[in-house]
C-alpha cells in the first residue's frame, strides 16, 4: 500500500516548499527589521498583534482542550504559549516583507534562498516520512 504521486503532485509540493521558504526568509529578515536599531520596531500596530494573539489563543486553547484533554486553567497554558509563538511569527513575517520591500531583493543573496529551500525540503521529507509511518 504505497503512496502514488501524480505528475501535478510534484508541482504542488514544490509550490508549498517555495512558499514555506519565502515565509522562513521573511521571518528571518523580520527579526532583523524588528531589532536592528537597539530598539524594538513593530511592523504592525500593537492592537493587530493583540488581535492575532486572541484569535490564536482561542483556537489553540480549544485544540488543547478537545484534543489533549486539558480541563484545568493551568493546562491551557499551552494555548497561550502556542498563540504567543504564532503571533511572533506572523509579526516577524510581516516585518520581513516590509524589510524586503523597503530594501529590494538585491539584499537577498542566492545563498539565502538555497539555504531556505534546502531546509524546507529536508523538513518536508521528514514530515512526509513521519506521516507515512504514523509516528
Amino acid at each position: 500500500m504505497g503512496i502514488k504521486l501524480k505528475s501535478n503532485d510534484f508541482v504542488k509540493v514544490l509550490a508549498i516548499v517555495a512558499g514555506m521558504a519565502f515565509i522562513m526568509v521573511s521571518v528571518a529578515y523580520g527579526i532583523t527589521y524588528m531589532f536592528e536599531d537597539d530598539s524594538i520596531i513593530f511592523p504592525i500596530e500593537p492592537y493587530y498583534i493583540l488581535f492575532i494573539f486572541s484569535i490564536g489563543f482561542v483556537l489553540f486553547s480549544v485544540f488543547f482542550e478537545k484534543e489533549r484533554g486539558a480541563i484545568y486553567p493551568w493546562s491551557l497554558l499551552g494555548g497561550a504559549i502556542a498563540s504567543a509563538i504564532f503571533s511572533f511569527i506572523i509579526t516577524a513575517a510581516i516585518g520581513g516583507m516590509r524589510f524586503i520591500s523597503n530594501n529590494g531583493f538585491q539584499l537577498l543573496s542566492s545563498d539565502t534562498w538555497v539555504y531556505a529551500l534546502s531546509i524546507c525540503i529536508i523538513l518536508s521529507m521528514v514530515l512526509f516520512n513521519l506521516a507515512k509511518h504514523k509516528l
